[in-house]
């Protein structure tokens, strides 16, 4: 993946040019590199709450959850070197981050599933991240 390929995903989000079923957990990666490669983690998890509510929106779906995207968000703060040209950036982070079931690891699946962590933040109750 190059950095052109990066921006053109990121691009086709939040344009809504992508089909709910083409974006998954590889490419919400990807997404969030890119926003935190610039930016803070507030704001790089606003650009993405922003992003996938208007893509949600675009294709009538409630695919939104808040504490499944932060906790990405952060997953993949910790393991991004912004020493590093984007494209290695994010495919460090790929590589790190590739198993979407590691949120289990970190919260039951009750707690996760709750309405609660979907509309707003809850902490872990499995172990801290």
């Amino acid at each position: 993946m190059t950095d052109t390929d990066i921006l053109t995903l990121v691009d086709r989000l939040e344009r809504c040019l992508l089909s709910n079923k083409e974006f998954h957990h590889r490419d919400h990666l990807t997404v969030a590199v890119a926003y935190l490669y610039h930016s803070d983690v507030p704001a790089a998890t606003e650009k993405m709450r922003a992003g996938l509510m208007r893509f949600a929106a675009h294709h009538n779906v409630t695919l939104y959850h808040e504490t499944m995207t932060r906790f990405w968000i952060l997953m993949a703060e910790k393991h991004l070197d912004r020493g590093l040209p984007l494209a290695e950036a994010v495919e460090r982070v790929h590589l790190a981050l590739n198993n979407k079931d590691l949120v289990y690891s970190f919260y039951s699946r009750e707690r996760i599933g709750s309405a609660e962590a979907k509309a707003g933040w809850v902490e872990p109750d499995l172990r801290e991240i």
